[in-house]
């Protein structure tokens, strides 16, 4: 039986997750949720990485991301951007950022993220927690 989605994985993991899981993740995908503008931010990252001269293959690298991402929930702020914003402003972090926060506390999730800023909300775990609490 698939277990419910518990994690709201922000694009600092996504990398780090897959490395770590590898085939793996596809066991553990039911687990994890992202936001739609997850999508977005790891195409520019894998762009940026392009135009560094660090990425070659570009289209694999995509066809990868396209295909784990495939399996694992998506979602979307809606109509919140009232209370994304006033996160935001309230905490002084990004609106991007406050959709994070916003996202885990009105699904009741954790977020799992590196991202230092985000560690300080009571929402947020780091990969490693995460990792541990999988085993």
């Amino acid at each position: 039986m698939a277990s419910p989605a518990k994690y709201l994985i922000d694009a600092s993991v996504i990398y780090p997750l897959i490395l770590k899981l590898r085939e793996n993740m596809f066991l553990y995908e039911d687990r994890f949720v992202i936001l739609d503008l997850t999508i977005y931010e790891v195409g520019n990252v894998v762009w940026k990485e392009c135009q560094r001269g660090k990425i070659r293959d570009p289209a694999s690298v995509m066809k990868m991301f396209e295909e784990i991402m495939g399996g694992v929930g998506k979602l979307s702020i809606e109509k919140g951007m009232l209370e994304v914003f006033e996160i935001a402003a309230k905490n002084n972090i990004t609106f991007y950022d406050a959709s994070y926060i916003y996202i885990a506390r009105k699904r009741g999730l954790k977020l799992v993220t590196e991202d230092h800023d985000l560690l300080n909300f009571p929402e947020a775990i780091s990969l490693e927690t995460m990792f541990k609490e999988l085993n």
